[in-house]
């Protein structure tokens, strides 16, 4: 947190993740897709309420841990209904 002034670590169901001071969000959340185009403008765009010093220090982190970042943005991306239907066989259903 030293290194990264503005994020904290919550202790999650996926394990401990970073988070933006004061917002509750997951820098995963934030940066997913400024991973792909690297525009930083987007993010601002998407999350009006942010603060330029919170959208630094999400990028920040980012830059820092992007590896573990990545890791959280890539498991919640293969969250399809199907993979969770072939994970929890009979807990859901979801319609199409």
């Amino acid at each position: 947190m030293r290194q990264c002034p503005g994020i904290y670590f919550a202790d999650e169901a996926s394990g401990r993740t970073a988070k933006i001071g004061g917002t509750g969000l997951g820098v995963w959340e934030v940066v997913r897709d400024f991973s792909r185009d690297q525009n930083s403008g987007r993010i601002r765009k998407a999350f009006p309420q942010l603060s330029q010093a919170q959208v630094t220090a999400a990028l920040m982190y980012y830059s820092r841990y992007r590896d573990e970042v990545q890791a959280k943005i890539d498991a919640n991306a293969a969250l399809t209904p199907e993979s969770i239907e072939r994970q929890y066989p009979g807990l859901m259903h979801f319609t199409r």
